[in-house]
């Protein structure tokens, strides 16, 4: 019986630890893009993020490969919390194909630089394949989980309004894209840190 218990904790305690590795993992990736978008934000001083798209990193010879790389290591990153979400919200979803067709798109916008007009055509899928998906989790999970299905459909919601409108003030793509960016950020945030959002709802009655 003894053994039962300790193996039992043993369990726990791995599962926890892996839990914090999952979450280690996320923010570090998070991190990294966003030391590499000031990096190279710095370093191309005359790029102005009001009159270019964040493609235009890509194409610079100094900093292009760094960019490139951050958006891999993010691409990655989406695609395991994808298959994370689903599994723990909604096993063998359908779902899980969009999820993971929109994040090949983003893997290849990072691939083919913006020279090429294809490169445009896997941003744009992208963007939709990645918002729909965030859109129809929500839809789907509302039956089982309310908080976080009328959660993710503001937030799919909020993620092209958003960025439109700061579109239609600045006529660039690269406040927009980290708009955007800002939402999927977001998204991610609340489901892998689902308990704590959950507390911090209560707290106002929700």
């Amino acid at each position: 019986m003894f053994d039962n218990v300790a193996n039992t904790e043993y369990m726990v305690h791995v599962k926890e630890r892996i839990e914090r590795l999952k979450q280690v993992h996320y923010i570090a990736a998070i991190i990294l893009f966003v030391a590499t978008f000031c990096f190279c934000w710095l370093y191309s001083s005359n790029l102005e993020l009001t009159k270019i798209s964040l493609s235009h990193f890509g194409i610079q010879t100094e900093i292009g490969f760094f960019w490139n790389a951050s958006l891999f290591v993010i691409g990655i990153t989406l695609f395991i919390e994808a298959i994370l979400n689903i599994n723990k919200y909604m096993p063998k979803s359908w779902l899980m194909y969009l999820f993971i067709a929109s994040v090949i798109c983003l893997l290849l916008t990072a691939s083919v630089d913006m020279r090429h007009h294809i490169h445009y055509y896997f941003a744009y899928s992208y963007f939709i394949g990645y918002t729909s998906s965030i859109f129809l989790f929500g839809f789907l999970l509302m039956k089982s989980d309310l908080r976080m299905g009328i959660t993710s459909i503001v937030i799919a919601i909020a993620s092209v309004i958003c960025p439109l409108a700061v579109l239609m003030i600045v006529k660039s793509f690269a406040l927009p894209e980290l708009t955007h960016t800002l939402f999927v950020f977001t998204w991610v945030s609340i489901t892998k840190f689902d308990t704590q959002y959950r507390n911090f709802l209560k707290r106002f009655g929700l």
